[in-house]
């Protein structure tokens, strides 16, 4: 924002924007892991525990199979879209110009963007899988979904998001102290941002009443 940059030196905001714009890069690729990659890690979790239980298989129809595994395929793409809608939310926050509330969830943000957090993405396929008797299913790490997102997750993500962090946060330290001191200075001044007129210590002469009578 225009505040921003006249507020911050040009060496800060120059930082600040390109750490935010490295960010949103290093977000993107995770995204794309997310919407890509995601749903086919663990379906192929999904199908490696039910062809580990031959005995629940030898009792479904082909047909009964062909099913469920639609049924899972569909679970695990919702559960996959809805992960990758949540990071885009997130990643679009990183653009707001409310630096200081921007600092206050970066922490939130941070414990979303690991791999704690995509490895859930299983749990409505495990639902599905339990109720027919087969054995849940977990995916161990990033790898497990793809090359790109163990990269991020293991390094470039953490690192860049520390980094923002940090410039973030002097940045929106600068900005509150530059807007306490346009406090201070608008009340010393008044809202007109005049200095406030000295009050007249001696009294008006009252105006005469008049009788309401016409003449």
């Amino acid at each position: 924002g225009v505040l921003m940059k006249m507020t911050l030196d040009p060496a800060q905001y120059q930082e600040l924007v390109e750490s935010k714009a490295a960010l949103a890069r290093h977000g993107v690729v995770i995204i794309r892991s997310v919407e890509y990659d995601l749903e086919p890690a663990i379906m192929s979790a999904a199908k490696n525990s039910i062809y580990s239980s031959p005995a629940i298989l030898n009792e479904m129809a082909d047909e009964e199979l062909d099913l469920f595994m639609e049924d899972l395929r569909k679970v695990a793409m919702k559960s996959a879209s809805e992960l990758r809608e949540l990071y885009i939310r997130l990643i679009a926050q990183l653009g707001t110009e409310y630096l200081g509330d921007l600092v206050k969830e970066l922490d939130g943000i941070e414990k979303l963007f690991t791999w704690d957090r995509i490895s859930k993405s299983v749990e409505p396929v495990n639902k599905k899988l339990k109720k027919m008797g087969f054995e849940p299913v977990r995916l161990h790490s990033a790898e497990d979904v793809s090359e790109a997102l163990a990269l991020q997750l293991d390094g470039k993500w953490p690192e860049e998001f520390k980094e923002f962090r940090r410039l973030a946060g002097e940045a929106a330290k600068r900005l509150e102290d530059e807007d306490a001191k346009r406090a201070r200075s608008t009340r010393k001044k008044g809202p007109s941002g005049k200095k406030p007129a000295k009050k007249k210590t001696g009294t008006a002469p009252r105006k005469k009443k008049g009788t309401g009578k016409k003449e």
